[in-house]
């Protein structure tokens, strides 16, 4: 035993000092992430964005993400790109979601950001937060660390934007890009403060940062945080000697196209899906004035002042548009960092960025119309999508904060203010939330749980109020560790709430599935709130239904003109609002039989305890499954369309492959796909490229001969070659930078050349 613990003992003494901070950031993140990691419970959104499972709920079962996009996006195409690349396939093109889209350039499927290859794993979704949860934490160290904060106090912020609101919160592709705003942020001040030599190591960081952003998957984020690093930037350049700005300004620039250039085959395809897609309410006209309301102000201070996430219904609307929160304990070291002297217009900055961006959010005396003043932000979420830069910004204002704390003794008076300021303010956030509190009714347990969740930004104060006493003593050797303690316990307390939520078992009735599987074939099924869109993507089953953004125009066109009337909004075909919504579903496919069996739809899947429409039955749809625990039943529509025909009913058409069909015919005719015609998609008969057209608006129809012929078809996103002609020659020039900077700068040792010396 004395030998295994030297043994340890000296393993401890051998790990460098730098070393300790990043295993303390990737420990608190697993911390953070616990029970999951430990498989007590399960964060598969598939609970709670599908009606395919039944779970087992620990303390009780709620919301653990707010946006279902978790599920019916970043799980389901995330899953698809991820083994499009494990098997040696370009993710062009989902063929499983409605009539097909594309993938790469839907953006949020991420699809070459290279994370998104976790999500070939089991517990791909877990992985791949809690990897950029420690990339966030440890490129926020690095950024604190440069602009010379105390190695303790860096490793607290860092563990606080590791664990930050967003990252607790919302789950989906908003939160991708959230890792590379510090990344790039450590970026620019590696290169200013590179000016006074010839290295220029900071631009490939931002540059690196910049195009990770992008691949990300989530622009809108990438845009308004690119904002936040650009305000920096400039702020930061006047810190840097007259005479070295202009270097500054050419890697600042380089760094900066660099980056876009790395993303261009990414971003090409999301501008052409654009061009022909629709975006719902992300126009000025609807996005521009779009706020938060009012009472939403106590949420990014005390964050579970309203409860847990959608479980109190006097607020549940706010839920869909806010973004994140802040600590207590970072509020009082941001308090702290307001009045320091060192990097005086960084500070100014971080502060105004915050209170502009909150503002903004909630459109307090009209601030948003200053915000759309930028080119692009009245077109997208801002109350949303801005809280990530606000989050960095108070988490590094609290940084320059704590370093103050250590280096000032006067500034250790300010602790115990910051501390009364902060507690006013969630005082008042408590008291300015009863009225919306008042008549929710909760259990016994329930109850016990708000109680608690409403006295943990107190107990925390309360931590930093004795600390503040104690540091106006001579012990304040230990007060920077116990604030840190401090910091990183109330961090992962708050972002363990929504984990809490998650069930302890979940099984899913695999049985409809594999139904499906064994008999689709080419044909399609609709959904009836049982396997919610796009799960039959995970699951490689081609589903009409289908819930995106961006969202093929012309399929839309074709949903509200021949499949769904009415349909609002135009990008969520499929069922809303329960039982009503399926009835209303089952009334629309009687309404329009024959184009859902134009469609290719094969079988209607069911919730068992929902009985079919009469209507259904007598236009010939009949029961061929309904599984064990009775949750699904599938029945079969009488006449679906194959996915491949042609105009002549004597042709015979095989295929194996929904991008080939051998079509033998007597005499020339037409092949009609029933996939997405648009842009970007080419046929060959018998190796000759032949024209595409469209039937019906979204269809795909092209000339046969008379004989027999083989059909192939291609989908490359257009001008997709050129963006990767320039993403490859942008990572020739930044590898060739790389080494060039190594081989001028590497230092020349005896026996290594004729010039060698020892100087």
């Amino acid at each position: 035993m004395t030998s295994a613990r030297a043994r340890v003992a000296d393993l401890i003494r051998r790990v460098p000092p730098p070393v300790w901070p990043l295993v303390a950031i990737v420990l608190v993140v697993l911390l953070g992430n616990g029970i999951f990691v430990l498989r007590l419970a399960n964060n598969d959104p598939i609970s709670w964005t599908a009606g395919i499972s039944h779970q087992l709920c620990r303390i009780t079962c709620g919301r653990p993400m707010i946006d279902p996009n978790v599920g019916f996006v970043t799980v389901s195409e995330g899953h698809l790109a991820a083994m499009d690349l494990l098997h040696g396939h370009w993710p062009w093109w989902n063929y499983f979601e409605g009539l097909g889209q594309p993938l790469l350039g839907e953006m949020q499927s991420a699809a070459f950001f290279p994370l998104t290859l976790l999500f070939g794993l089991n517990a791909g979704l877990l992985w791949f937060h809690i990897t950029l949860e420690v990339i966030a934490g440890v490129s926020t160290y690095y950024l604190a660390r440069r602009l010379s904060v105390p190695m303790l106090a860096a490793t607290g912020v860092a563990m606080v934007f590791a664990l930050n609101g967003t990252y607790a919160w919302l789950g989906n592709a908003v939160l991708n890009p959230v890792a590379f705003l510090p990344m790039l942020l450590l970026g620019i001040e590696m290169i200013l403060d590179s000016t006074t030599s010839a290295t220029q190591r900071g631009w490939y960081v931002a540059a690196i940062a910049l195009a990770l952003s992008l691949y990300a998957g989530f622009p809108e984020v990438a845009y308004l945080d690119g904002l936040f690093c650009g305000a920096w930037a400039v702020v930061r350049v006047f810190s840097v000697p007259g005479a070295r700005r202009p270097r500054a300004l050419r890697r600042l620039a380089t760094g900066g196209v660099v980056g876009v250039v790395l993303a261009l085959p990414v971003l090409v395809p999301f501008e052409d899906f654009l061009k022909v897609a629709y975006i719902g309410s992300h126009t000025a006209a609807v996005d521009g004035i779009s706020r938060l309301p009012g009472y939403t102000f106590s949420m990014f201070f005390d964050p579970y002042v309203y409860g847990t996430i959608f479980s109190n219904p006097n607020v549940a609307n706010a839920w869909a548009g806010i973004g994140g929160y802040l600590t207590t304990t970072t509020l009082v070291l941001a308090f702290v960092g307001l009045f320091g002297s060192r990097h005086r217009p960084l500070r100014v900055l971080l502060a105004l960025w915050s209170v502009l961006g909150l503002a903004g959010a909630l459109d307090l005396a009209r601030t948003r119309d200053l915000w759309n003043l930028i080119p692009l932000v009245s077109s997208s979420s801002f109350p949303r999508y801005i809280m990530p830069s606000v989050e960095v910004a108070v988490v590094v204002l609290a940084g320059l904060g704590f370093a103050d704390l250590i280096a000032r003794a006067r500034s250790r008076r300010l602790l115990l203010t910051g501390t009364v300021v902060t507690t006013l303010l969630i005082a008042y956030c408590a008291l300015a939330a009863r009225s919306h509190n008042a008549g929710v009714v909760l259990t016994h347990k329930k109850a016990i749980i708000q109680i608690g969740l409403d006295l943990l930004p107190f107990v925390a104060l309360a931590l930093v109020l004795g600390v503040s006493f104690l540091a106006l003593t001579s012990r304040w050797r230990v007060v920077p560790w116990l604030l840190a303690v401090i910091m990183a316990g109330e961090a992962v307390v708050l972002f363990f709430v929504p984990t809490a939520e998650s069930p302890k078992q979940i099984t899913i009735d695999t049985a409809p599935i594999a139904y499906l599987q064994a008999h689709q074939g080419e044909g399609r099924f609709l959904d009836l709130a049982v396997l919610y869109p796009n799960w039959g993507t995970v699951f490689g089953l081609n589903e009409l239904s289908a819930i995106d953004l961006p969202f093929p125009k012309s399929f839309k066109n074709y949903i509200e003109d021949r499949l769904y009337s009415g349909l609002n909004p135009g990008n969520q075909f499929t069922v809303k609002g329960g039982m009503t919504g399926i009835v209303a579903l089952e009334d629309q496919v009687v309404r329009h039989f024959k184009n859902y069996e134009a469609a290719g739809v094969k079988y209607l899947l069911m919730n068992t305890r929902v009985p079919i429409d009469p209507r259904l039955t007598r236009l010939g749809v009949r029961k061929v499954f309904s599984d064990s625990v009775g949750l699904a039943t599938i029945y079969s529509m009488p006449h679906p369309r194959p996915f491949f025909s042609t105009t002549d009913p004597s042709c015979t058409v095989t295929s194996t492959h929904p991008d080939q069909a051998t079509v033998h015919c007597a005499k020339a005719t037409t092949l009609t796909r029933l996939e997405l015609s648009m842009k970007g998609w080419s046929a060959t008969v018998n190796g000759v490229a032949t024209p595409l057209t469209t039937l019906d608006g979204v269809y795909q129809q092209v000339a046969v001969p008379a004989g027999t012929s083989t059909v192939t078809y291609r989908f490359l996103p257009p001008h997709e070659h050129l963006a990767l002609l320039a993403g490859l020659l942008g990572v020739l020039f930044l590898v060739g930078s790389v080494v060039n900077e190594r081989r001028r700068f590497v230092p020349r040792w005896p026996g290594r050349g004729a010039h060698a010396s020892l100087e």
